[in-house]
């Protein structure tokens, strides 16, 4: 009876140490619990990265776009775009002293938008002699960007005494663009729609010039050309504006350039 007692003392002890170990281990388990609900936090911080990642491929797009959009999307008008003198500030010249001054005052008035041609105060005008007019030439920028179409001023300035008239029109005013080797690239006069005459009136010397706006679609052209057609788009590199009026010798010329695609 002893020694079977003894036996079962022993199991007893043995279980209660065991499950003490068990216990053990389950606590263990569970303090590893916290370390696992952490792994969250990294995932948000490589979440912030991808965030940062798409706001950069977000800001790339634009210039993607700005390269797209610098293909030109209109081709200017043929016609000069002409402000400064009128017929009646020619008109209110040969008045009297105080009537000049007023006939200049509403020709000043008039620069504030585009001249319309052959009005009937223009008509009445004597033809500019081509040795009373000085020409000018600029250009609206130096270097024109992919998404630009050159334009050029041509200033026109009278050093008579008395307001005359001069024809803007596709047959007289002729503006030329050449490559700088002199090579031929495009002529306004090569295949106008329009070829009838433009009158417009110069004002006398000291009330200013007129001023007519060319522009140029920056493609090339040719004689015979279909009017209104387009030639081929006109490469990067530099170029040479010419203009001239028929029968005045002097014709001014104006460098600029055209920039490549990207720059």
């Amino acid at each position: 009876m002893l020694a079977a007692l003894g036996v079962v003392a022993v199991l007893v002890s043995v279980l209660a140490f065991g499950g003490g170990g068990g216990d053990r281990k389950a606590n263990a388990g569970s303090t590893g619990t916290p370390a696992s609900s952490l792994t969250p936090g990294p995932t948000g911080r490589g979440g912030s990265n991808d965030g940062a990642t798409g706001g950069s491929g977000g800001s790339a797009a634009p210039s993607t776009g700005a390269s797209g959009s610098g293909a030109p999307t209109a081709a200017p008008s043929g016609a000069p775009v002409v402000t400064g003198g009128s017929g009646s500030s020619g008109t209110g010249s040969s008045g009297t002293g105080s009537t000049g001054s007023g006939g200049s005052g509403s020709g000043g008035t008039g620069t504030g938008g585009a001249l319309t041609p052959n009005q009937s105060g223009t008509l009445n005008l004597q033809t500019c002699a081509a040795t009373d007019l000085d020409l000018s030439l600029t250009s609206t920028a130096q270097t024109y960007r992919p998404s630009q179409f050159p334009a050029f001023q041509l200033g026109i300035t009278n050093t008579s005494g008395s307001a005359c008239k001069v024809d803007l029109g596709s047959k007289s005013a002729v503006l030329s663009i050449t490559s700088d080797t002199g090579a031929q690239v495009w002529s306004s006069g090569n295949c106008p729609k329009d070829t009838s005459a433009q009158w417009y009136a110069v004002p006398a010397a000291g009330d200013g010039p007129l001023t007519a706006l060319f522009g140029w679609g920056r493609t090339t052209s040719k004689p015979g050309c279909t009017p209104g057609s387009g030639g081929g788009n006109a490469p990067a590199g530099t170029y040479v504006a010419h203009i001239g009026i028929g029968g005045v010798s002097a014709q001014p010329q104006h460098w600029f350039k055209l920039a490549p695609f990207g720059s």
